[in-house]
């Protein structure tokens, strides 16, 4: 700053010099020096500008995200992840969640009841549960998710699942507790279960696999044909996001039943033309 306060008071001064000469003459001779000087500061104040707009250019790019190239699908595993609905089912929907994520909440609340009404209980699609917490910014998300697979241990995933997004605000320890007893869990084996962390490595391991797929928030998302394999499907389309539920509609009925392609428009053809009949006129002039 105190350069470039010097550098402007330099500037202002031979401006003032200059238009204190006399029409048609030039104090080259007398401000050659000034004139060096003030050059060589207007080069180094470039330079710095440049210097910090870069520095400028840096910092935007870490903290504005680019966003994730369009997705053109994958191919996921599911094996070992808790899953509802009919194994059989045409259609698969994994969704990567977090307890403690208001979105996600939302997802529950909105999205999550009409799926599971029209699409899960009638067979038509699988739901499968991949955990994705966001443990910085969510710090009761990953207990919660230990807590949801050890009450799957006593058959009841599904159940604590529920209470866990019926209730955000209670993911403490306390809370957690609290749900198991509701819910009629052997406590002893549900808490040997959270204090061993015996699902830490396989939720991490999804935490991975959801980075690999391109997950950057919750919920987000991934529907596909189920095909053959009961493990693994090829997810076709990607919803990141708390998106309401006719998006989901429109993605399972599309896989469900594809769009018909619209028959290309066929050239017009001239119909053949019939040889002309001969008169008998014709015939005779012919020599037919």
């Amino acid at each position: 700053m105190k350069r470039m306060a010097k550098t402007g008071a330099l500037l202002a001064a031979l401006v003032t010099a200059w238009c204190l000469v006399p029409a048609g003459q030039v104090c080259l001779a007398q401000s050659s020096e000034d004139m060096k000087t003030l050059m060589k500061e207007i080069q180094e104040m470039k330079a710095a500008q440049e210097a910090m707009q870069k520095d400028i250019t840096a910092i935007k790019e870490r903290l504005i995200p680019k966003p994730p190239p369009p997705f053109t699908g994958a191919d996921i595993s599911i094996k070992g992840d808790p899953v509802m609905g009919d194994k059989d089912a045409k259609v698969t929907l994994v969704e990567f969640t977090d307890y403690q994520c208001p979105f996600c909440g939302r997802a529950y609340r909105q999205t999550y009841p009409p799926v599971v009404a029209e699409y899960v209980k009638t067979g038509k699609v699988r739901y499968v549960l991949h955990d994705y917490p966001l443990a910085q910014l969510h710090p009761n998300a990953f207990k919660a998710a230990e807590a949801a697979r050890c009450a799957g241990d006593q058959g009841k995933y599904w159940e604590m699942h529920d209470r866990l997004f019926g209730d955000q605000k209670a993911l403490d320890e306390k809370g957690l507790e609290a749900s198991a007893q509701a819910l009629g869990l052997d406590m002893k084996q549900f808490q040997q279960c959270l204090d061993t962390g015996k699902y830490k490595a396989e939720i991490d391991s999804e935490i991975q696999a959801g980075r690999k797929l391109g997950v950057t928030g919750t919920p987000t998302f991934f529907i596909g044909p189920s095909g053959a394999e009961p493990d693994k499907f090829r997810a076709t389309k990607k919803i990141g996001g708390a998106f309401p539920y006719t998006a989901f509609k429109k993605a399972i009925d599309d896989i469900m039943s594809p769009p018909k392609e619209e028959p290309k428009a066929k050239s017009a053809v001239k119909p053949a033309e019939s040889p002309a009949q001969k008169t008998p006129q014709q015939g005779a002039t012919s020599g037919g």
